[in-house]
């Protein structure tokens, strides 16, 4: 009898223990080389200097082919002149980074501040070229400061935004006035 209870008892271990192999698997491939982290700042540095500070709520590191990290709730730079004093803020609610190439994609209002040229620049994707060092996007995009406003389809511009060529560019300039102080 006691024989008899140790293999019911055996046989009921293995019989109630059952996974649905294919249900394991998709979970499995779907979290595979992901890495996540929350409240994420990370600080950017150039020969000891900080160049930038980037926050994000939730960011995912993944180790595709190529590997890539991802910013799905948003991200913030704030950049730094050497002083340590804040020259420019960038916003976006979707940043990615492709890691070996350096490049990266921003969507869903970006916005770049200069705060030393008191321009701005909205526009709903942005890229940054790594090979060309330029900033692109072929979307629609606004650039303002306090006398003009410049409404384009595409744009490129260098690192810090001081020199941006339009592509179909509409919108109204001010002439400028050697009176106003203005170049």
């Amino acid at each position: 009898m006691k024989l008899l209870l140790s293999y019911l008892a055996i046989v009921l271990v293995f019989c109630s223990c059952e996974n649905d192999m294919s249900a394991v698997r998709a979970f499995d491939k779907s979290k595979l080389g992901v890495e996540q982290a929350y409240d994420i700042e990370t600080i950017m540095s150039q020969t000891a200097h900080v160049k930038g500070i980037l926050t994000s709520p939730y960011m995912e590191r993944h180790m595709a082919t190529p590997p890539y990290t991802e910013f799905p709730q948003g991200l913030k730079v704030v950049f730094y002149s050497d002083s340590l004093t804040i020259t420019s803020v960038l916003t976006s609610k979707y940043g990615k980074l492709m890691d070996g190439e350096n490049d990266v994609y921003l969507r869903d209002s970006v916005v770049f501040l200069d705060l030393q040229k008191f321009q701005r620049l909205d526009c709903k994707d942005l890229r940054w070229d790594s090979k060309m060092a330029k900033f692109v996007t072929e979307r629609f995009c606004r650039v303002s400061t306090p006398l003009d406003t410049i409404y384009s389809i595409g744009l490129d511009a260098n690192q810090d935004m001081s020199e941006i060529n339009f592509h179909n560019v509409n919108g109204i300039i001010s002439p400028r006035d050697s009176m106003m102080g203005l170049e």
